[in-house]
């Protein structure tokens, strides 16, 4: 009996403040997303950033939380994604979060719970693009969890899937209700990542290269829809210094405006869920941005999150 776990990054149990600030605490001591000297990460996130950043981040998780749902969305569509795909494939199906709650060994123990003769976990992290910073991080987190102690059943990662038939026909299909109607721009927006990390990737080889399977996936999606491709643009966002990826999303969105574009549509294709990048970076901040400069109307794209046909995706790229 084989069994599957949907990994992705997390989010913090409320939209408390506290709870903020344990998950950014947690989250920003990940080596693979502060890249700076062991003994200087404590010092950098303990002491300068999330004393800061508690304050901001918990109010934007206020934003875009739902009222009376006990979830962040990011988790309420990863519990519902599971469901339905466990009732798709018949096979038990679990959720676990890089940081927070559930974690890797509590997911792993729900689903030796829902059958315990499982001989396989296919493992799938929810990351369409490979980073250290996402992918990476995830495969040894559940590495490392699954070597602490003797599980009856072995691990298979799946790879990547950012030019999988089935992501790229499930992203076309949440595209083209929006491209109905006229529009001046399709932007496709992606995580930014420190320019060391992209050089590092591309020196690897193809599949560690996150820029061009960033680009692989605009292209084959642009392709399925057969659209112009001057009406569309790649940039990046949540850039965290001057040497990350360009480029930017607000910088792009500004200069359209500027330029007399009235109609934005914005999709981050990386994100197989909305979270607080989604919702309020592009929802909601990016949104006020563009009506400031003179544009009228910025509409985000939502993600995948629990819609039947990306679990009928999933589905085919987990077999």
């Amino acid at each position: 009996m084989k069994g599957v776990l949907l990994v992705n990054t997390g989010s913090p149990k409320t939209c408390a403040r506290t709870d903020v600030k344990a998950f950014v605490s947690e989250m920003l001591s990940d080596p693979y997303l502060m890249t700076v000297p062991d003994w200087f990460r404590p010092i950098l996130v303990k002491g300068i950033i999330v004393p800061f950043r508690q304050f901001s981040s918990t109010a934007h998780y206020k934003m875009i939380w739902p009222q009376g749902q006990k979830d962040s969305p990011l988790l309420y569509y990863a519990k519902s994604l599971a469901e339905k795909l466990e009732k798709l494939t018949k096979m038990p199906v679990e959720v676990a979060m890089r940081y927070g709650q559930p974690d890797v060994q509590l997911a792993l123990e729900k689903l030796m719970s829902k059958n315990n003769r499982l001989h396989e976990v296919i493992v799938f992290p929810l990351f369409p693009q490979y980073a250290e910073s996402s992918y990476k991080t995830v495969v040894d987190a559940v590495g490392n969890t699954f070597f602490k102690r003797a599980y009856p059943f072995r691990l298979k990662f799946i790879e990547p899937y950012y030019k999988h038939p089935a992501y790229i026909s499930a992203l076309a299909e949440s595209i083209k209700p929006y491209i109905a109607d006229n529009f001046d721009k399709l932007i496709f927006t992606f995580h930014s990542l420190p320019l060391s990390h992209v050089d590092a990737g591309w020196r690897k080889g193809k599949e560690f290269d996150y820029v061009y399977q960033t680009k692989e996936t605009v292209r084959l999606i642009i392709k399925e829809l057969e659209l112009d491709g001057k009406k569309t643009r790649q940039v990046y966002h949540s850039a965290m210094g001057s040497k990350w990826l360009e480029p930017d999303l607000n910088d792009t969105i500004k200069e359209l405006a500027e330029e007399g574009a009235k109609k934005l549509l914005v999709i981050a294709p990386g994100f197989a869920a909305d979270n607080l990048e989604t919702l309020y970076d592009i929802n909601i901040k990016a949104k006020e941005l563009f009506i400031k400069h003179g544009g009228s109307q910025l509409t985000f794209i939502p993600c995948l999150n629990d819609k039947d046909y990306w679990v009928e995706s999933v589905a085919k790229i987990i077999s």
